[in-house]
Protein backbone atom coordinates (compact mmCIF):
# COMPACT_ATOMS: atom_id res chain seq x y z
CA UNK A 1 0.00 0.00 0.00
CA UNK A 2 1.61 3.43 -1.11
CA UNK A 3 1.54 6.21 1.73
CA UNK A 4 1.02 4.10 4.29
CA UNK A 5 0.90 5.27 7.66
CA UNK A 6 2.34 3.84 10.76
CA UNK A 7 -1.23 2.99 11.96
CA UNK A 8 -2.07 1.36 9.09
CA UNK A 9 0.92 -0.67 9.23
CA UNK A 10 0.67 -1.63 12.40
CA UNK A 11 -3.62 -2.35 11.93
CA UNK A 12 -2.66 -4.25 8.88
CA UNK A 13 -0.07 -6.73 11.23
CA UNK A 14 -2.33 -7.16 13.74
CA UNK A 15 -5.51 -8.15 11.94
CA UNK A 16 -3.01 -11.09 9.60
CA UNK A 17 -2.02 -11.87 13.15
CA UNK A 18 -5.42 -12.96 14.35
CA UNK A 19 -6.52 -14.13 11.44
CA UNK A 20 -9.05 -11.52 10.98
CA UNK A 21 -10.80 -10.19 7.48
CA UNK A 22 -11.60 -6.44 7.34
CA UNK A 23 -12.63 -4.95 4.13
CA UNK A 24 -11.71 -1.29 3.15
CA UNK A 25 -14.67 0.26 4.45
CA UNK A 26 -13.71 -1.53 8.04
CA UNK A 27 -10.45 -0.54 7.87
CA UNK A 28 -11.50 3.45 6.71
CA UNK A 29 -13.70 2.98 9.95
CA UNK A 30 -10.56 2.06 11.78
CA UNK A 31 -8.57 5.10 11.04
CA UNK A 32 -11.86 7.22 11.48
CA UNK A 33 -11.79 6.11 15.14
CA UNK A 34 -7.88 6.12 15.41
CA UNK A 35 -8.00 9.78 13.50
CA UNK A 36 -10.41 11.11 16.72
CA UNK A 37 -8.50 9.31 19.50
CA UNK A 38 -4.93 9.49 18.49
CA UNK A 39 -4.08 13.32 19.04
CA UNK A 40 -5.28 13.11 22.79
CA UNK A 41 -3.34 10.31 23.15
CA UNK A 42 -0.68 11.98 21.82
CA UNK A 43 -1.22 15.05 24.28
CA UNK A 44 -0.69 12.64 26.80
CA UNK A 45 2.49 10.70 25.97
CA UNK A 46 3.80 14.41 25.53
CA UNK A 47 2.55 15.30 29.07
CA UNK A 48 5.41 16.21 31.36
CA UNK A 49 3.56 14.12 35.16
CA UNK A 50 6.64 14.08 36.87
CA UNK A 51 5.42 16.39 39.76
CA UNK A 52 1.35 14.89 39.82
CA UNK A 53 1.18 12.28 43.18
CA UNK A 54 -0.89 9.09 41.83
CA UNK A 55 -4.03 9.22 43.79
CA UNK A 56 -4.24 6.12 46.09
CA UNK A 57 -7.94 4.24 45.39
CA UNK A 58 -9.25 6.19 43.39
CA UNK A 59 -12.96 6.27 42.66
CA UNK A 60 -13.49 5.93 38.93
CA UNK A 61 -16.97 7.04 39.38
CA UNK A 62 -15.37 10.96 40.33
CA UNK A 63 -13.35 12.93 38.51
CA UNK A 64 -9.57 13.66 40.04
CA UNK A 65 -9.08 15.09 43.12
Amino acid sequence: MEGETAFQSYLSGALETFGIDADEVERAVMLGVWSVYEPGMQLLRDADLDGIEPEMYPDLSQPPQ
